[in-house]
């Protein structure tokens, strides 16, 4: 889903160029051209969607198998691999699947 984030963000505290990328995040095509208090006013009365994210069903289902078997997989996996898929991008996670993909379908 896009949505902002949960967070409280002082948009007066931002610089424009993080206006735009806050907009562009979000799903508004926003671009360095248009002027500051547009860039606030579209993130103001921005409306998330609840349009369903294609990959969380992947994320759901790599994450569910990395929990399952973390205690084995883990001292073979890198450092900085955790079995949170919803914290990694969502090539990453694709990427991640795909390779797995035989193990987490059982076949």
């Amino acid at each position: 889903m896009v949505k902002l984030p949960e967070i409280q963000i002082d948009l007066d505290q931002l610089n424009d160029s993080e206006l735009v990328r806050l907009c562009q995040w979000v799903g508004i095509e926003a671009s360095r051209a248009w002027p500051r208090s547009l860039l606030v006013q579209a993130l103001n009365n921005f409306e998330g969607s609840d349009i369903e994210d294609p990959i969380h069903k992947y994320r759901y289902r790599l994450s569910k198998w990395l929990q399952m078997y973390w205690d084995r997989i883990r001292m073979q996996m890198e450092k900085k691999v955790c079995p949170d898929c919803y914290l990694c991008r969502d090539l990453q996670v694709l990427e991640c699947y795909n390779d797995n993909r035989k193990k987490i379908e059982g076949r």
